[in-house]
């Protein structure tokens, strides 16, 4: 039987050489998403940590890469690239932070999937406010095997600055 993960990815709409991006550290994640993505164009999986991007190094192929990238830097784009989806499985220090220096690594419209712990509904309604603030929409709440997921969109045609 599918798991509730599954059956979200498989909802998911898959467009010729679509790239999804995803900060994360959790092993079982990284492996289902990584099987979503075996016709991706490219899966990056980014870590702030030397020593995670060490131990997750192995989930590299043909289309899955590890990086390490510093929190400091001012976006977390690669500048001829434009994601299709952004999974956020490990919740950085300064999530409003993050929301602003991600987004413009994504296509308008793209899809965002943060990841929380069941316990954490009190984070869930906080996080949307900073999602609407950092002009993502379409915010909702899907609880999904042992995790709350806070999905949303990108706004098409606005800055995000």
């Amino acid at each position: 039987m599918a798991s509730d993960l599954e059956k979200l990815l498989s909802s998911l709409p898959k467009s010729p050489n679509f790239m999804v991006l995803h900060f994360g550290e959790d092993d079982r994640l990284i492996e289902e998403l990584k099987e979503f993505c075996k016709d991706a164009l490219e899966y990056r999986v980014l870590t702030f940590t030397k020593e995670a991007k060490e131990r997750l190094v192995r989930f590299e192929n043909s289309y899955t890469k590890v990086q390490q990238i510093n929190p400091k830097r001012p976006k977390y784009h690669h500048p001829s690239k434009s994601y299709d989806y952004l999974f956020v499985t490990t919740l950085p220090n300064d999530l409003d932070d993050f929301l602003k220096k991600v987004y413009s690594a994504l296509k308008n419209g793209a899809p965002v999937f943060i990841f929380l712990d069941k316990n954490l509904k009190k984070m869930a309604f906080m996080l949307e406010s900073k999602l609407i603030e950092r002009n993502y929409v379409a915010i909702n709440l899907i609880d999904i095997d042992d995790f709350l997921v806070v999905s949303s969109k990108k706004m098409h045609g606005w800055s995000g600055s």
